[in-house]
């Protein structure tokens, strides 16, 4: 009897043995990023767009079986090009970077040792880009500018000579180069007479664009358009056109990013324009092509759109006015 339970106890044993190995096998191919570490280095949490970034890219790293630790250079590029530096000494296998600066790109290269990064948010100069080693992840900003001018251009088509006044960015900040290169060459391109009345870097600030704009309007210059290179900067402008009581239906106002405050602007009539740069899909992917080179594997690999290149991977604009503005919302 003893022996016979003897073998049972052992044939349970063996039977359960069997089934973790097989459970484990069957779970091998559903974590594609299982044991990945991934370290991103935002530039300003407090930047409503930069943290939507991080937040969709912890979630993606979840899903997927990877970690993703998020750390706030506060806009310091030591701090920054610090972070890097510890990265492969902590562990990490690749480095999500929001540059504060894309200009050091090279010294932030340096920094990581043999580590790929993903520059996403703002893009350095292409040169300082590598196919599966140093790629951006974002969305093409000359379409954002394209799309603005364009819509410019279609609203205000009657008029054969058009006053711009054009907010822009952070003077580095890759966005900021090409929505306004774009826009200058779309407008070029029309045939129409464009003067650009007021010119000038508010830095991304809802703040500081109240405060241009208002020392604009004391310059009474003529102007038939206020074109903003994100909807933060649009808003200022709104605001100071409701004190003076402007006509907001007669002066179209355009931004980009379609936050949730830009979206609102336009369903009350208040912003013209905005173009959709989607933070939660360029956060997963960012961590979709980071799992694939920490894993040995190429960018194409991931399942997303990468440039002929393997330098870039594009998420794309999208146009939204008052027609589909509640898909947004």
């Amino acid at each position: 009897m003893n022996k016979r339970w003897r073998m049972m106890i052992c044939m349970g044993l063996l039977a359960i043995l069997l089934l973790a190995g097989c459970s484990k096998g069957n779970n091998s191919g559903d974590t594609e990023g299982s044991g990945v570490k991934i370290l991103m280095c935002i530039s300003d949490g407090s930047d409503t767009f930069r943290a939507t970034l991080a937040e969709a890219a912890e979630k993606t790293a979840k899903e997927i079986g990877a970690k993703v630790d998020v750390v706030d250079a506060k806009n310091s590029i030591e701090t920054q090009v610090e972070q890097i530096s510890q990265a492969e000494s902590k562990g990490y296998h690749a480095i999500l970077c929001c540059p504060v600066d894309p200009d050091t790109a090279v010294q932030m290269e340096a920094s990581a040792g043999e580590l790929p990064i993903i520059f996403m948010n703002s893009c350095p100069e292409e040169k300082r880009l590598e196919a599966d080693k140093y790629m951006f992840v974002g969305s093409d900003e000359l379409v954002a500018g394209r799309y603005q001018a364009e819509y410019v251009l279609d609203q205000l088509g009657n008029k054969n000579e058009i006053n711009v006044v054009l907010l822009k960015g952070e003077r580095s900040h890759s966005g900021t180069k090409g929505r306004t290169e774009a826009v200058k060459n779309t407008f070029a391109d029309s045939g129409k007479q464009i003067n650009f009345v007021f010119d000038d870097y508010a830095d991304w600030s809802t703040e500081y664009a109240a405060e241009m704009f208002e020392t604009f309007l004391e310059l009474e210059s003529k102007y038939d358009c206020v074109i903003c290179n994100n909807d933060s900067m649009a808003l200022g402008v709104i605001e100071v056109c409701k004190e003076k009581g402007i006509d907001l239906s007669e002066i179209p106002v355009l931004g980009v990013d379609a936050t949730v405050d830009g979206c609102k602007a336009i369903q009350e009539g208040d912003m013209a324009f905005t173009v959709y740069q989607s933070a939660t899909g360029q956060g997963e992917a960012g961590v979709k092509v980071a799992a694939a080179l920490a894993n040995g594997d190429k960018a194409s690999e991931s399942g997303l759109e990468v440039s002929e290149d393997g330098k870039y991977v594009w998420v794309p604009f999208e146009k939204v006015d008052q027609s589909n503005v509640s898909s947004y919302q």
